[in-house]
């Protein structure tokens, strides 16, 4: 976010500069009084500061780049596990049918851990709404899939990256931290608690329930979250700071 203002500054005083700078001059030259050197200076710099833009924007677009060829998804991964339980199931048809008999129309919610915090599961595959307390829903987990049903924005967890629907690569997972793509560390981990990575604690999470330091939010799960999935919900409901 900070790199974006300072972007955005750069351009700013480089069109600035280069049209005033040149208005200057030529309105120096027009009227004989000659050439004004801090006229000059100020072109100068207005053109040496959309040329550094311009640079800039082309670095930003390589490195875009060069992320998503590097992320591979973990979600296609999947029909080979289900292909492999499919020839397990056939072999015991018996034992098949009585699991279908068994298995229910709906499972309620139960309460589990506070997050799955398994190196082997990135995130649970079941449906899991996130709903703040007196107002209803405002995220929908869908294994790798994070809807904010605030915007309907759609967000894809791949491997360490967070890529946001028609933006690119919005967050990045570095164990128990979450990072602004193009910012700093917002949140981690710890235990029962969601601190901020500069600041401290700023949420704790019991049971289903996550609630902020000063009460001002809370927050009810429908079921557990990986640690993968806690930390975009994180990041999603406090935002940058």
């Amino acid at each position: 976010m900070r790199r974006r203002y300072l972007h955005w500054m750069i351009t700013v005083f480089g069109l600035v500069g280069t049209i005033y700078g040149a208005y200057l001059l030529n309105y120096h030259f027009s009227h004989g009084n000659g050439l004004k050197v801090w006229a000059l200076v100020l072109l100068i710099l207005g053109v040496a500061a959309l040329v550094l833009v311009g640079v800039l924007y082309i670095i930003t677009l390589f490195q875009q780049n060069k992320r998503k060829i590097n992320v591979t998804p973990t979600v296609e991964e999947k029909p080979e596990e289900e292909v492999a339980s499919v020839v397990k199931e056939e072999e015991k048809p018996e034992q098949k049918q009585v699991e279908k008999e068994k298995e229910p129309v709906y499972e309620a919610p139960k309460t589990r851990e506070r997050y799955s915090d398994h190196s082997s599961c990135s995130y649970s595959y079941s449906t899991v709404y996130v709903k703040q307390v007196g107002y209803g829903p405002v995220l929908r987990i869908e294994g790798p899939r994070i809807i904010d049903m605030r915007t309907n924005t759609y967000y894809r967890i791949e491997n360490n990256s967070v890529m946001q629907d028609g933006y690119g690569i919005r967050f990045e997972i570095r164990g128990n931290q979450i990072r602004d793509a193009f910012g700093s560390y917002l949140y981690e981990l710890s235990g029962s608690n969601i601190n901020k990575v500069f600041s401290g604690f700023y949420a704790s999470i019991s049971g289903n329930y996550i609630t902020a330091y000063d009460l001002s939010m809370k927050y009810e799960m429908t079921d557990s979250l990986s640690k993968k999935q806690m930390l975009v919900v994180a990041a999603l409901l406090f935002g940058n700071y």
